[in-house]
């Protein structure tokens, strides 16, 4: 059976996370990536112990699977015409360099199309290629910042707080990278003409706030004013990350509820975010054996989860946005109350007990336990994968169920020029002695 990309040969000449995963998922799909490495590797290689790992860091090995390895000095005369023979027959290039550095490789769009002008060229930085912010060098950190998704958050001090565990700007580019790949594939299936595609960290942080990044006129005018105040005016009244943080909380509860006269509670420390807006019904619990997250967001579960903990609450009916400080306090107690009952059971049993009643729940997982995780497991996202020098490891799988076309473990992330031979010999053409010569002078590794 074809895959899905069969045929499609893709040049990943990136590092770090938002490129490598970008082309990860297009191999997950059967194209036939070719990871382009300069001599001394990827920069994923040196996150780790060289002793220990020798190259193969847990990074480079989650983020490469399913390429093959090409070990080539772009710098060399001889290097830039391996690549440049290989963008002939390529479908697909991704790169994510620092500004500049593509063009000064010559492997930017403008040096590549002339090549061959079908290609799609997918160019993910951390600001993009126009605009202010064109020439900064950025990372996940930087485009938290940058995107505004930082200013909910703030560590034990007060101060802005980064990415904390997953990287989700990266991944999320990476899968925008993977999906603006394809469709303008598909464009090019219909049309014939390829196209340079740009994406950005910074673009993507400002995306993945969607609902929560929304300035209505008439009813948001005054608190936004308000707000510009706070942060021209928070250096003179010395204000904190923290405290600019839970005044502009206070600004939008008077806007959304104009009549609550109610300060937003906050916890006795810096750390934000935390449960400051009180809701018993969207939140996490401890039961008796771990933790566990109710999602009751209709009229009809708020009643449903009541009564299936056996604590009364006279206001589960009210849709949201139409409480009052009255309410606020009241449902206070109501979550004690919860907290209390769901603390006398397992998170199983919970679990069953709301399922049974219509409640949307689930228990907390924890990274070491989803490699077990049965559900994980029946849905194919535990992969286990094997290296030449790390041997076996297991990593997550690909998140998308193709019913006629099914993604399956496959080959996993090379040594650092594995498939180098293979590539010059079998995509190029060449023999064994020019492969060997090219080693000999090392123009390829």
């Amino acid at each position: 059976m074809a895959s899905l990309l069969d045929g499609i040969l893709v040049l990943d000449f990136t590092h770090w996370i938002a490129g490598p995963y970008a082309a990860l998922f297009l191999a997950d799909m059967g194209a036939d990536v070719i990871k382009v490495e300069p001599p001394e590797g990827a920069e994923e290689r040196r996150m780790g112990n060289l002793e220990r790992y020798k190259g193969n860091t847990r990074m480079h090995l989650t983020l490469n699977r399913g390429k093959k390895g090409l070990c080539v000095d772009l710098k060399s005369a001889e290097g830039k015409k391996i690549v440049y023979e290989l963008v002939q027959k390529a479908d697909i290039i991704i790169q994510n360099y620092a500004p500049g550095v593509a063009k000064k490789l010559g492997i930017d769009y403008e040096s590549l199309s002339r090549i061959n002008d079908q290609i799609i060229f997918v160019s993910s930085t951390a600001f993009g290629e126009h605009g202010p912010y064109q020439s900064r060098k950025g990372f996940d950190i930087i485009a938290h910042a940058a995107s505004g998704i930082m200013a909910g958050y703030a560590d034990e001090e007060g101060n802005p707080r980064g990415p904390g565990g997953s990287p989700y700007v990266d991944i999320g580019t990476a899968m925008l990278n993977a999906l603006s790949a394809v469709a303008a594939l598909y464009h090019r299936l219909r049309t014939g003409v390829g196209q340079k595609i740009e994406t950005s960290l910074f673009n993507t942080g400002m995306a993945l706030q969607a609902n929560g990044f929304i300035k209505i006129d008439k009813l948001d005018k005054e608190m936004h004013a308000e707000m510009g105040e706070v942060l021209k005016t928070a250096h003179d009244n010395n204000l904190r990350h923290t405290q600019i943080i839970d005044r502009f909380t206070n600004l939008r509860l008077r806007n959304e509820e104009p009549g609550s006269t109610r300060n937003v509670e906050v916890p006795d420390c810096n750390h934000r975010p935390s449960d400051r807006q009180v809701f018993p019904y969207y939140r996490i619990y401890q039961t008796k054996d771990g933790y566990m997250s109710i999602a009751a967001l209709t009229a009809k579960q708020r009643i449903w989860t009541s009564e299936a903990l056996g604590v009364e609450d006279k206001y589960a009916h009210l849709e949201l946005g139409n409480g009052t400080d009255e309410t606020y306090f009241y449902q206070k107690e109501v979550m004690k109350q919860f907290e209390d009952v769901l603390g006398t059971r397992s998170t199983n049993e919970w679990i069953k007990i709301l399922e049974d009643a219509g409640v949307p729940c689930g228990n907390v997982n924890y990274g070491v336990t989803l490699f077990d995780d049965p559900h994980a497991i029946e849905h194919n996202m535990v992969w286990e994968l094997q290296n030449s020098i790390s041997g076996t490891y297991k990593m997550i799988g690909n998140p998308i169920n193709f019913t006629k076309t099914p993604i399956m473990p496959g080959k996993g992330a090379p040594t650092l020029g594995e498939d180098t031979a293979e590539v010059l010999k079998n995509i190029l053409g060449f023999s064994d002695e020019k492969v060997a010569q090219l080693k000999a002078q090392k123009v390829v590794r």
